[in-house]
C-alpha cells in the first residue's frame, strides 16, 4: 500500500510511482597554460519522481476532499512517500499535484492525476 507520511491519500485508484535518475554536481575549471580541466564533484543533488493514477470517491464532495488533502503537501516540508511495492523513500519534498483530466462520473466520482516529488539526496 502507498502512503504519503503514513495516510493512505492514493489507496483510492489504481496507481504508478516513475523515479528519475539522481543527478551529480560538477563544476568544471580551465586555466590559461594549462592542459585539460580541473573537475570539482559538487556532490549529490536530488532526483524527480512522477506519480500518476485515478483517484475515486462515492461523491464529488468526497472527491473534493480527498484532492484538498493532498494538495495539503504541497507545503515545502520534506515528506516520506512509500510507493505500492512498499519502497521508501526519504525526505521527499511535494512539488506539484495536477488532476489530468476533469471530474468525471462514473461508478461514484473519479479522476486521473499526476503528482510530482522532488527527492533530496
Amino acid at each position: 500500500m502507498s502512503a504519503l507520511d503514513g495516510m493512505d491519500v492514493f489507496g483510492s485508484g489504481p496507481h504508478s510511482f516513475r523515479a528519475g535518475p539522481w543527478r551529480r554536481s560538477v563544476q568544471r575549471r580551465a586555466f590559461a597554460g594549462l592542459d585539460g580541466e580541473l573537475t570539482l564533484d559538487m556532490g549529490m543533488r536530488s532526483r524527480p519522481i512522477v506519480q500518476t493514477g485515478r483517484l475515486q470517491a462515492e461523491t464529488a464532495t468526497a472527491l473534493r476532499d480527498l484532492i484538498d488533502a493532498i494538495e495539503a503537501f504541497i507545503d515545502g516540508q520534506p515528506h516520506t512517500l512509500t510507493d505500492n511495492h512498499g519502497f521508501t523513500y526519504a525526505d521527499v519534498l511535494v512539488e506539484s499535484f495536477e488532476p489530468k483530466s476533469p471530474l468525471r462520473k462514473g461508478r461514484g466520482f473519479f479522476c486521473e492525476y499526476e503528482v510530482r516529488y522532488r527527492e533530496s539526496a
